[in-house]
């Protein structure tokens, strides 16, 4: 993230290294924001060849697709080391932008806990209904419900055109936006969240990022938001009719969903300290200049 003072300084010391003491100074500011999202282009490219052996919007796969977001910020915060424009330099207005942004992720990702707390309860209900497979399995039957995703999203108000006044922010916002879009959309097994935040991320030029969009979006229209491991244990319990081997079978899939949500879960949880940490260190530079 790009105030996380630590993972930032190493960066910049990364960078003298490298390119020694100018950075993007001795060049125009287009140069750098084209680095930037080269940067972007080249961790989305690697992402979607990568996703190739997963089934797309699983909780197998979202928790790497959360991976991306700290990659997006680090490459946020090397433009702006490279443009030599420190957060004490910024205007009002980018001030702003960035606090409104982790704001909104910070909704975005206690939206997607929130969906992640609902599946669990649902599955201990379904765990309990398998329980009394052999003492009522007609009992046990009656209490199989499918797994139904609990919505928690809310459309993002975003006042203004501040917001997106810097390129490169406008570029991260929208981004990071369309990520947490997707994830909640898996969790919550309907499209809406993503197709909401699809819209915040149409400014989003990166051709590398359209291509992914692409093909989450053709995804999403075939086969609908559910995941794969919801969409397993649903179809086990529609098998059921007593005792045996789909009991058995159901049991399995359950426990590779609890898994599977336990993974998300902890993902959800750094992103979220992250992004907290880093609007907390923000405030406190202009707390203290």
């Amino acid at each position: 993230m790009l105030l996380l003072l630590q993972t930032f300084n190493k960066l910049c010391s990364k960078l003298h290294d490298r390119h020694g003491r100018h950075g993007c100074k001795a060049s125009s500011s287009v140069s750098c924001l084209q680095a930037m999202e080269d940067d972007v282009s080249s961790c989305l490219n690697q992402f979607l060849l990568s996703s190739s052996d997963l089934e797309l919007l699983s909780f197998s796969w979202l928790p790497q697709l959360l991976q991306v977001l700290p990659i997006l910020h680090q490459a946020f915060a090397k433009l702006v080391f490279n443009l030599e424009h420190p957060v004490g330099k910024w205007g009002a207005h980018l001030v702003d932008g960035y606090l409104n942004y982790s704001l909104n992720l910070l909704d975005l990702l206690n939206s997607i806990s929130f969906s992640l707390s609902q599946l669990g309860e649902s599955r201990v209900s379904v765990s309990y209904a398998l329980s009394l497979i052999q003492s009522s399995p007609s009992m046990a039957v009656s209490r199989l419900e499918p797994i139904v995703p609990m919505r928690g999203f809310e459309r993002l108000v975003i006042g203004g055109t501040e917001w997106a006044v810097e390129k490169a922010l406008a570029t991260m916002e929208g981004i990071g936006y369309w990520i947490c879009g997707v994830v909640l959309s898996g969790c919550e097994g309907d499209s809406t969240a993503y197709l909401e935040m699809r819209k915040l991320a149409a400014g989003v030029a990166i051709p590398a990022f359209k291509a992914l969009d692409s093909v989450i979006l053709a995804v999403a229209s075939a086969k609908g938001s559910v995941p794969e491991e919801v969409r397993e244990v649903n179809n086990a319990a529609a098998a059921i009719t007593g005792s045996g081997e789909a009991a058995e079978e159901m049991r399995r899939r359950l426990g590779r969903l609890e898994k599977a949500v336990e993974r998300l879960g902890k993902e959800v949880d750094e992103r979220f300290s992250e992004v907290l940490d880093g609007r907390s260190r923000l405030l406190d530079v202009f707390r203290h200049s």
